[in-house]
């Protein structure tokens, strides 16, 4: 966009202010502009593609720059994965364990019941025997340690059959539940960081920079587009302090393009309220005359709409014409 220095401003300024001692139009200077979005990127990756070019027009929502998906996409994709298998653990839960499960765990609860009364039998024979002195006592530990052995592996076998006959606790369930809500949580989270990587228009607008190139790899929070917005440009000027206190928000004003020779009507948005150079207090009166405060002024006319940004104009005012509330 196209700048001038601060002398420009302060040359212009000082001879409308000494037409305004004389008895002139009363009016300020400044430039043509456009509302100003600088679009940022979030992440550090590559560009991949400009999608526009500079001065493209373009809707809202409309792609702009294009940063490289693939880590981010890999990422997502075990984050699906993740849902998945906790999808499928909850629900495997909330079934509850299948009849073939508990069939098998009654074989082996009675396969382990058979074995501890096999055990216990043959202690009873063992120890008869060796009251009659006819085996030894390495045989009857040895037995002593089997039937111990079976009874612990029928305890466990029953226990494994009883939670199955009971089902599925609801703790159990509700935590597979939260299971499953971090695993969606965390691809939803990387599906958002996988849309920053395509920095769209926020708005209808034309395309008045890109600054950066295919290829290239941006830092986080660089700039990586800007727009030009709004209905129509406005003019940005300086307000001399003469004529502050008669001026308002909703004023109306005429404004001259340099280059163009239509007058445009303008209604001031907004104006400041603080001096844009040294602060009133600490100046005479003469000096105080000298002020400017910074002011947007709307052009009203549809034939505004095709002016570019950065043109010097002027703006009278007809302070007469003004009551105080903008009508």
């Amino acid at each position: 966009m196209k700048t001038f220095p601060i002398a420009f401003f302060s040359l212009i300024f000082i001879s409308l202010l000494a037409g305004c001692e004389q008895g002139s139009n009363e009016r300020a200077v400044g430039l043509l502009q456009w509302d100003r979005l600088e679009l940022t990127n979030e992440l550090n990756e590559k560009i991949v593609q400009l999608a526009v070019a500079e001065g493209a027009k373009v809707e809202k929502g409309q792609p702009l720059v294009i940063f490289d998906k693939r880590r981010v996409n890999a990422d997502i994709d075990n984050a699906q994965a993740l849902v998945a298998q906790a999808q499928a653990r909850l629900d495997e839960l909330i079934k509850g364990p299948r009849a073939e499960d508990i069939k098998q765990a009654k074989a082996l609860y009675e396969q382990a019941k058979s074995e501890q009364e096999l055990a216990s039998t043959e202690l009873k024979r063992t120890k008869v025997l060796a009251r009659q002195n006819l085996t030894s006592p390495d045989d009857l530990d040895r037995i002593q340690a089997r039937l111990q052995s079976a009874q612990a592996q029928l305890a466990a076998k029953r226990a494994a059959l009883a939670l199955l006959q009971q089902g599925t606790r609801s703790e159990t369930i509700e935590q597979a539940r939260q299971a499953l809500l971090a695993a969606k949580a965390k691809r939803q989270r990387l599906q958002i960081v996988a849309e920053q990587l395509i920095i769209r228009a926020p708005q209808a607008g034309l395309v008045d920079e890109l600054p950066f190139k295919v290829g290239e790899k941006p830092l986080p929070g660089s700039m990586v587009a800007v727009m030009l917005v709004g209905d129509k440009p406005y003019a940005r000027v300086y307000v001399p302090e003469p004529l502050r206190a008669s001026l308002h928000i909703g004023s109306p004003a005429k404004v001259w393009v340099d280059g163009v020779n239509q007058v445009f009507k303008g209604r001031i948005r907004s104006i400041s309220h603080d001096p844009v150079f040294t602060p009133y207090y600490s100046l005479s009166k003469g000096d105080r005359a000298r002020l400017a405060y910074r002011a947007k002024i709307d052009l009203l006319d549809t034939s505004a709409i095709d002016l570019p940004a950065g043109i010097p104009l002027e703006v009278s005012f007809d302070v007469s014409a003004d009551n105080g509330d903008g009508k």
